[in-house]
């Protein structure tokens, strides 16, 4: 049997598609075939599993078929055309849509077209005709590359590229925030127009065209305001969900051994700093910040009726761009220090963890109160600090804009009483020094969260300029289906700090044979299973599956070849059906129900399937069954050869070790299986033994019988 995906041999890769374990969800979602044909001739390398867990389900077919293929890494190009005609020079599968008719485009035959209809699994022609039609294909770069285009591959300045996404929005913002200024100027001129003319000339008339050309000006300024509104709500919200996804998606994306040893503080982090671009793209206050470059059509409007006080204004302006740069000093300064701080904290928590063991011999409260008193004061006394800052800051500045504003008006009551101007123009400019100072507050008010913007910005560049097991995909050698057989050679492992581990293991365990792990605890069993199934990837020496180093294979693609059942598999809040889902891919009910009824779970799970689960939950069952749900959820669908448990019925071996004698006699009956285990109910059950020395050597590999003859 083939182990790689071998290309050339197209109708082995129909099949793989075609296997009866996706019947079922090739009728819930026919699209899912005709995606499966598209990908067959551009040679992916996936499987029908990925491509099962990464179906986009949409009521619009079009839409399905090209999220589907974009989440696993191709571009798509949509060409309409004016007729079918243009099919006929069509080169490439590809989707069509003909009216209400979707299908998959063949090619040609004697001048018909040549469709698939996924729905039906069968072929048709059709005559092409003056019908409109439209055309989704895959890029050619797309084919070639499978990445975006070059112009997106700086990741160093993602966020920035990100916004670049939406250049047609921010000039319609731009565009809106000059026209709602404009518009906003001419307002005060009404009150002035009213002081000169409606009042000199005692016209009723002149009054009611006035208040009549104010009132088209406050709808307009009013339609344009909704309309930048809608533009923030609508773009901001699928900007702030594209930001989102991407960033969660590459937390998932990154390697086990990043993810593993970092806290679960700093992955919060970075869902806080999605968080803070959230509210930055949906929160109406950003507009201020598109308002700001226009302050300058105030102050033009302030200089037609008062120059002078356009010179304060402008003044004063200047003024408070030098005191933001001033107060952004100092509260940085602040922040600077609370950080550390708080850091100082989190380094003590740290130690305190990591020490445990060498502190027990002391009272451990005193050490805790020694430790944190001095770095919990100080870190208190910077944020109160901060928060004094901060106040001074928001008041100071808060009183330079009214300082400004009474100036700028001062000045034109005194061009009032000096005769240089009239009251109305000193009303107008009343009000035109508070609409130009308005921006300014709404930016002052929010200068303590560029800071926070900054450094967001600055850990999600980095957090997405990582390596990834997704950017590395489509370059591992394409796994079909692994026989099993699995070769240690000059295995050893270290954990930090540890002067024991895993020392130089070799072994071959063949293809179909049952074996387990045994040792002491803290041999290394958990962590020799772990290298096996790729989770741990810092070791020495080589692990073959099939004459193929498993390093070799990108991560993701490696483990969804295999099936390795942890000790601590997740239970996600929901159904039992929706835990299959999360840990094994969209698969038919009966196999679920097949399960819990195999493990004898019907009568602890009453609504079946259905029953809703939690850690919690789970936690209050007895553990015998706790265990059986754990292999339950965890071998799934049986599509994998080779099945890595570790610690099956921990607790419970000797009442459960029957359903592995089950297991292995059919279900498994063809599987390779390693699992690791101490009790002799569960070894007896196995083929073959390795067994760990205490600090990690080996002592034994070889046929069970042997072992347990020698444990008497």
């Amino acid at each position: 049997m083939s182990i790689l995906v071998d290309f050339n041999n197209v109708s082995q890769r129909v099949s793989d598609f075609e296997s009866p374990a996706y019947q079922e969800r090739y009728s819930s979602s026919p699209l899912i075939r005709g995606i499966a044909y598209l990908l067959v001739s551009v040679q992916w390398e996936g499987t029908a599993n990925i491509l099962s867990d990464a179906f986009v389900p949409d009521v619009d077919d079009a839409v399905s078929f090209q999220a589907t293929l974009e989440r696993i890494g191709y571009q798509c190009e949509t060409i309409k055309y004016d007729s079918t005609h243009h099919l006929l020079n069509h080169s490439e599968i590809c989707f069509v849509q003909i009216e209400k008719l979707c299908s998959l485009f063949l090619g040609s035959n004697n001048g018909k077209i040549v469709l698939f209809d996924y729905v039906n699994n069968t072929t048709f022609e059709i005559d092409a005709d003056k019908t409109p039609c439209t055309a989704i294909s895959i890029s050619e770069y797309s084919k070639l590359f499978r990445e975006p285009p070059p112009e997106s591959q700086d990741k160093s300045n993602w966020i920035k590229y990100s916004f670049y996404r939406y250049n047609s929005e921010l000039k319609s913002l731009i565009i809106l925030s000059f026209v709602i200024s404009v518009l906003g100027a001419l307002q005060p001129f009404f009150i002035m127009s009213v002081y000169n003319f409606a009042l000199t000339s005692s016209s009723e008339a002149t009054l009611y065209w006035l208040t009549l050309f104010a009132i088209i000006v406050a709808f307009s300024e009013y339609t344009f305001k909704k309309l930048r509104v809608k533009i923030i709500s609508t773009s901001g919200k699928d900007l702030a969900i594209h930001i989102s996804k991407n960033v969660v998606s590459k937390l998932l994306w990154l390697p086990y051994s990043m993810t593993s040893t970092a806290g679960v503080s700093s992955q919060l982090a970075r869902l806080k700093d999605i968080d803070n671009f959230r509210r930055l793209v949906t929160a109406e206050s950003t507009l201020s910040y598109f308002d700001m470059p226009f302050v300058i059509v105030f102050i033009i409007a302030i200089a037609i009726m008062s120059g002078t006080a356009a010179l304060v204004v402008f003044a004063g302006l200047l003024l408070m761009l030098v005191f933001c740069v001033y107060s952004r000093y100092q509260y940085t300064q602040a922040t600077s220090k609370s950080s550390r701080a708080n850091a100082m904290v989190s380094y003590q928590w740290n130690e305190i963890l990591r020490g445990i063991r060498t502190i027990q011999g002391l009272p451990l409260l005193r050490v805790i109160q020694s430790r944190f008193r001095a770095c919990h004061y100080q870190s208190s006394e910077d944020a109160e600090r901060v928060a004094v800052t901060n106040s001074k800051v928001q008041a100071a500045g808060g009183g330079l804009i009214q300082v400004i504003g009474t100036a700028s008006i001062v000045v034109a009551v005194i061009g009032v009483m000096d005769g240089t101007s009239d009251a109305g123009a000193m009303l107008a400019t009343v009000i035109l020094v508070w609409k130009a100072l308005g921006p300014i507050m709404g930016i002052y008010n929010s200068i303590s969260k560029f800071q926070s913007l900054k450094a967001s910005a600055a850990q999600i560049n980095n957090l997405m300029s990582l390596s990834d097991d997704k950017l590395t995909l489509h370059k591992s050698p394409p796994i079909r289906e692994f026989d099993g057989l699995i070769t240690g050679s000059g295995i050893s492992h270290r954990y930090q700090g540890a002067t024991i581990g895993l020392t130089n293991l070799g072994f071959k365990i063949q293809p179909g044979s049952k074996t387990v792990l045994s040792g002491a605890s803290g041999s290394g069993k958990t962590t020799l299973l772990n290298i096996l199934s790729g989770m741990e990837e810092r070791y020495q020496g080589a692990v073959y599956i099939d004459g193929y180093n498993i390093k070799q294979f990108n991560s993701f693609r490696f483990r969804k070849s295999i099936c390795h059942i942890p000790f601590d598999l997740h239970i996600f809040d929901g159904s039992i059906e929706s835990n299959f889902i999360f840990h094994n891919g969209l698969m038919p009910q009966n196999i679920m129900q097949e399960w819990l009824s195999f493990f004898d779970l019907d009568s602890w799970f009453p609504e079946g399937l259905a029953t809703t689960i939690s850690i919690d939950s789970v936690q209050s069952l007895p553990n015998s069954v706790q265990q059986k749900l754990r292999l339950a959820l965890g071998l799934g669908a049986l599509e994998q050869k080779v099945f890595i448990i570790d610690e099956p019925f921990c607790g419970s071996e000797s009442e459960n070790s029957h359903y592995f004698k089950k297991l292995f006699s059919d279900k498994l009956m063809t599987k390779t299986v390693v699992f690791s285990s101490n009790d002799t109910s569960l070894i007896s059950t196995s083929s073959f033994s390795l067994v760990l020395e205490p600090d990690g050597n080996s002592k034994y590999f070889g046929l069970t019988d042997k072992y347990l003859a020698s444990l008497g």
